[in-house]
């Protein structure tokens, strides 16, 4: 039988060429190359334009500025979106043909507060609802003027130096083509704030504080703001104990002694200094150190003491964040068959948005305690002491308003809101006192907004939502309408009275 060849056969797939294997070997190498290219490439460092990241415990943080497109956090989502669909309609109508023109306000504050800050992330919602209300109003009711319209953007500043740093780079880098003549908000009063408004100053723009309160911050160059200071605060909190119902109640004032707490510092100093001394249980308050650790246990070896001066007030000089760790040792004290008022300032607004709330609720309750406060602004006040208040100044906040068909289900108790709407509105009217030409190619000078800064008063005082605001030349507004609040024991507030820190009846400031 015939046998076949193999290797007679002809050859069906003939041999690769060799430039082939050359070509797939080098493709080979540089798709390993990119590859490594890639895995070694370094992690963006940008959140979004304008907004970088940082490493921060527990992970990273986005610290920056932004016209709204970007949230720093997922509870500022809607504000965000709000503030960005404004902003670009803004910036549509002044592109068309004699369109408005605009300017900016940058809006500056934490918006991530952590653990220990004063600020929690609630009372920074409320605060940029309430900016966005004030952008919203001046932009479409025509009642505030009509011209330049305001954009409004966010810079979180973050709680390290090199966040604030960051962000006010930012802002310096797009002065001109953002148009940024103004700055609103600012935190709270820490020693930082004041570093940012010296820094603000010094770029010419011009700063509208919501709710610091700090005396040490008077006479800031290019500060103004529409919160009462503490001295303030402590005068109208020594008229109330001047009524008939605590007139011969005897003082304790418990004080943080946190250096780097302008708030704390200046709020105890005023209040001792307002106060009659024969009113004191003793000649120098119970301190304390919030930036220290164990401050519960603290108060709770310090009760004895606080029950042996037998007082009927106890004026708390600390931050908000801090009351939870004093009540409750309060309530368990030995002289409970006494009931104490404990009274504070502004910041006590943050306790009900903090952890402990329920702390302090249960020590209301049950340690025969009441706890009142002075507020910067409270719904309350409006029906309380509706002659110290413009009714068009609060419709934003009404019924079928602005604030309360954007944003429905937040509370205006905290009365951060109020003052976020109070500093933009405020910047807003002296920006336009500034710049009252209807002209798309005028030059609009940081220098004249703070120039205008002087001329709020009198005639010129502003309609506010937390009252009337008449800046001085110190930048404090003249006797502010300040709520004292109540705090319930089921955690509700309500405004007990309306005061100032003037003379006589102690009546705030309205125009004549």
């Amino acid at each position: 039988m015939a046998t076949t060849h193999v290797q007679d056969r002809p050859d069906d797939t003939p041999p690769v060429p060799r430039w082939r294997y050359v070509a797939a070997v080098i493709a080979a190498l540089l798709l390993v190359g990119g590859g490594t290219l890639f895995f070694l490439r370094p992690e963006p460092t940008d959140c979004a334009e304008g907004v970088k990241k940082f490493e921060a415990a527990g992970g990273t943080r986005c610290v920056g500025l932004t016209d709204g497109s970007f949230a720093f956090t997922e509870d500022l989502r809607e504000v965000s979106r709000s503030i960005e669909k404004e902003n670009r309609w803004v910036a549509r109508e002044a592109a068309e043909p004699d369109g408005t023109p605009y300017v900016s306000v940058v809006y500056l504050v934490g918006m991530d507060p952590g653990r220990g800050d004063s600020n929690t992330p609630e009372s920074v919602r409320h605060e940029l609802e309430g900016a966005y209300t004030a952008q919203y109003e001046v932009n479409h009711r025509r009642g505030h003027g009509h011209t330049p319209r305001i954009r409004l953007l966010l810079g979180d500043t973050g709680d390290e130096k090199a966040h604030r740093d960051y962000t006010l780079g930012q802002v310096k880098a797009r002065r001109d083509t953002d148009r940024i003549v103004a700055a609103a908000g600012l935190g709270t009063s820490l020693k930082d704030t004041k570093a940012m408004i010296s820094e603000l100053s010094r770029l010419d723009i011009a700063a509208f504080g919501s709710v610091i309160t700090s005396d040490e911050l008077e006479k800031s160059d290019g500060l103004v703001r529409v919160a009462a200071p503490n001295a303030d605060e402590a005068a109208a909190a020594v008229q109330f104990l001047d009524s008939k119902k605590y007139r011969r109640s005897k003082v304790l004032i418990v004080q943080d002694a946190n250096k780097d707490d302008l708030y704390t510092k200046t709020l105890a100093a005023r209040f001792g200094a307002e106060l009659p001394k024969d009113r004191l249980v003793a000649p120098e308050p119970m301190q304390f150190d919030s930036s220290k650790s164990q401050l519960a246990t603290y108060f709770s070896n310090q009760m004895a003491n606080l029950c042996l001066g037998h007082p009927g007030i106890v004026y708390f000089a600390g931050r908000g964040r801090d009351l939870p760790d004093f009540l409750a040792p309060l309530a368990n004290r030995q002289c409970k068959a006494d009931q104490i008022t404990v009274l504070s300032g502004d910041d006590v607004s943050q306790a009900a948005q903090s952890a402990g709330f329920n702390d302090v609720k249960q020590a209301l309750q049950n340690g025969n305690i009441k706890l009142l406060f002075t507020g910067l602004a409270h719904p309350g006040a409006w029906a309380k002491a509706p002659q110290y208040f413009v009714k068009n100044a609060i419709v934003p906040f009404q019924a079928g308003g602005t604030f309360t068909t954007t944003f429905k289900d937040d509370s205006l108790d905290d009365g951060q809101a109020i003052m976020g709407y109070d500093a933009v509105l405020t910047a807003v009217t002296t920006i336009r006192k500034a710049v009252p030409l209807e002209n798309s190619h005028q030059e609009i000078k940081r220098d004249a907004v703070l120039q205008m800064l002087t001329t709020l008063n009198g005639t010129n005082a502003i309609p506010g939502a937390s009252g009337w605001i008449s800046l001085q030349n110190n930048g404090s507004p003249k006797n502010k309408a300040i709520p004292i609040i109540e705090i319930a024991s089921n955690g509700e507030t309500r405004t007990v009275g309306v005061t100032s820190s003037g003379t006589g009846d102690g009546g705030p400031y309205t125009p004549e």
